[in-house]
């Protein structure tokens, strides 16, 4: 090595070598879109949206859906139930506030018909909201109650002055706020004899993976003996179908992502006659903003009623179709102009 070469080395310590591949200089295939490239694609990509977007509303559009409204229904003495939750004390958490909503189905809706409580202003993507939990005390370990903050250890006595005392399960704002309005449903009799109730099931309504590796009940069930339900709820955990793995409870401890959400509550697999039905409420899910609603909807291939898809869809195909026939007049424009000026340097 030369004195001249170890001196410039030195000066330039990262210079790269002289080789084709680290100066960047290989052979690379450089594309130039032209107009006879770029316009097809656009109708192209036009042509297979649009289709795939009728089909789409036109699936969404065969779902049955009827939404009910039941934020502020009255019950057979006139009270306005979600007036009564407000005023939210151990006494009257152990009341009941019934009330019924009717409504009409003009034809029938084959089933299997699923059955949804929709919420909107209901905020479960709070960050601390989220982080009210402890995973352990889900999965059988019930007295951890870390992360749990404030609802993790509770005092005092009920209305009939039974002991309330101990570590809360499950704690958390998350199950504390658990969705527990109850329902039932009824078919009004056309010839006048007594209403027919409407049998569904209240099984199969989460998500099978939560139940078998979220949740799990403690080996030993007197675990449960020294904790208390919590605040907001009607009755314990050991008087859950299932327990720590109810359904009811694995569907609301997978949170929403936005506050307007809806979750299954249970499937009528029969499906439903034309007629007349009612709802029986049972309010106890106390409501400070927002609206609650019953929702029944049938389901397609495409799950249910959303014209999103099949919208945006179409949006897409159309603006596809529409741009490329902008570039094909836009290339034909200076087409034309191209020409005529070649014509007159002829001549």
């Amino acid at each position: 090595m030369t004195a001249g070469k170890a001196s410039e080395e030195t000066k330039h310590p990262n210079k790269p070598g002289g080789s084709r591949f680290q100066q960047q200089t290989l052979a690379a295939w450089k594309p130039v879109y032209s107009a006879k490239c770029v316009i097809p694609i656009f109708f192209v990509f036009g042509v297979i949206f649009i289709p795939l977007g009728v089909i789409f509303f036109l699936e969404s559009s065969t779902v049955k859906e009827k939404t009910l409204d039941y934020s502020n229904c009255v019950t057979s003495d006139n009270v306005t139930c979600s007036e009564f939750r407000k005023n939210r004390t151990q006494a009257t958490m152990a009341m009941n506030c019934m009330c019924t909503i009717d409504f009409e189905l003009t034809e029938s809706w084959a089933g299997p018909v699923y059955v949804y409580y929709r919420l909107t202003e209901f905020y479960q993507n709070h960050r601390r909201y989220l982080k009210s939990v402890n995973q352990e005390q889900l999965l059988g370990d019930v007295g951890k109650t870390s992360g749990c903050t404030p609802h993790y250890f509770q005092s005092g006595t009920d209305p009939n002055n039974v002991s309330l005392s101990g570590h809360i399960v499950p704690c958390g704002m998350i199950a504390n706020s658990k969705f527990n309005d109850t329902f039932t449903l009824t078919r009004s009799n056309s010839s006048g004899g007594d209403n027919t109730n409407v049998t569904w099931h209240r099984t199969g309504i989460a998500w099978s993976e939560d139940i078998k590796y979220k949740f799990a009940n403690p080996s030993d069930l007197s675990a449960f003996d020294n904790t208390v339900r919590p605040d907001y709820w009607q009755q314990s955990v050991q008087d859950l179908t299932g327990k720590l793995q109810n359904e009811d409870l694995a569907v609301w401890m997978r949170t929403a992502a936005l506050p307007k959400f809806r979750k299954l509550y249970a499937r009528i697999p029969n499906g439903l006659t034309a007629g007349n039905y009612s709802i029986g409420v049972g309010y106890n899910f106390p409501l400070y903003r927002g609206n609650k609603n019953v929702v029944l909807s049938t389901a397609g291939w495409l799950g249910g009623k959303n014209r999103f898809l099949g919208i945006a869809y179409l949006t897409v195909g159309g603006l596809a179709i529409a741009g490329g026939c902008v570039l094909l007049a836009v290339y034909l424009a200076f087409r034309k102009k191209k020409k005529s000026a070649q014509v007159a340097k002829i001549q």
